[in-house]
């Protein structure tokens, strides 16, 4: 049906009075926006203590890394690394399950098992790496292993959540090919769901990684090992060159993680 005014001045859309209204509610939502963005920008900001641009420019200039220093923080940041893989490894584990009862298709009760998964997915979605290293230092005590279990305990949630929606969205015809045969809840999902989830799972651990390597990199600040902990330590004593170097080590280190997982994930693309 082709469009003529009369069809447009039909459409209860483009009325005069729900229009006004509906650009007014905008023209508000916009107006409480600014106001908040100005309390926290211009009120919340203590301009007093802002520094000169000079000022800003030889702390900017402090901050060029100290090379001498590198070679100190060559074993944390070898910690940072090993940190990262021990923490998406566990974390890769322990997805498996929680995807297992968080997706629809596979849980064993909508009522009791699919609550838990989904919870576990939001608990560990919608809560920092810092605040999990915080909780494991406070029991366990300084370390790289406090590091490890947050960054386990942070990447299950997204783990989790991609492969119990990949598994909602398998092709069900395998699945029920299995089934016609006789085989039992566990072969059909370990040969008609597993061979389909495999590549997007796999995909996504070593995105994990990816992500896991930068941040373990701080959560040594927090007392939790590797190369933060040189980083936190440095700027407290104000040697900002040797905190320049530790930047630049973990730039240098995410840089090397972000080869190797493009050239795995080329790999497993082209077979």
């Amino acid at each position: 049906m082709p469009i003529t005014d009369a069809t447009l001045i039909q459409n209860p859309l483009r009325r005069p009075a729900i229009l006004l209204r509906r650009y007014i509610i905008y023209t508000v939502v916009v107006a409480i926006i600014l106001i908040m963005s100005l309390h926290l920008l211009v009120y919340g900001t203590d301009w007093s203590r802002m520094g000169s641009p000079s000022e800003i420019a030889d702390i900017a200039i402090s901050l060029l890394p100290n090379l001498e220093f590198i070679p100190k923080i060559m074993t944390p940041l070898v910690d940072t690394a090993l940190m990262a893989f021990w923490g998406t490894l566990l974390a890769v584990v322990m997805s498996v399950p929680v995807s297992y009862l968080a997706a629809s298709t596979t849980t064993p009760s909508m009522i009791f098992t699919f609550p838990i998964g989904r919870g576990l997915i939001v608990l560990s979605r919608s809560t920092h790496e810092i605040i999990f290293a915080l909780i494991f230092v406070a029991t366990l005590g300084l370390g790289p292993l406090p590091g490890i279990l947050a960054l386990a305990c942070r990447s299950v949630g997204f783990m989790s959540k991609t492969t119990a929606e990949a598994m909602e969205n398998v092709d069900r015809g395998p699945v029920e090919a299995i089934a016609s045969t006789g085989a039992g809840t566990t072969a059909r999902f370990l040969f008609g769901v597993v061979p389909q989830v495999f590549p997007i799972f796999l995909g996504n651990a070593i995105f994990a990684f990816d992500a896991n390597v930068r941040r373990a990199a701080i959560l040594g600040m927090v007392g939790a090992g590797g190369i933060g902990l040189h980083f936190s330590e440095q700027m407290r004593s104000y040697n900002y060159g040797n905190a320049g170097a530790c930047v630049l080590a973990v730039v240098v280190l995410v840089i090397v993680g972000e080869i190797i997982s493009n050239r795995i994930r080329t790999k497993l693309i082209s077979g």
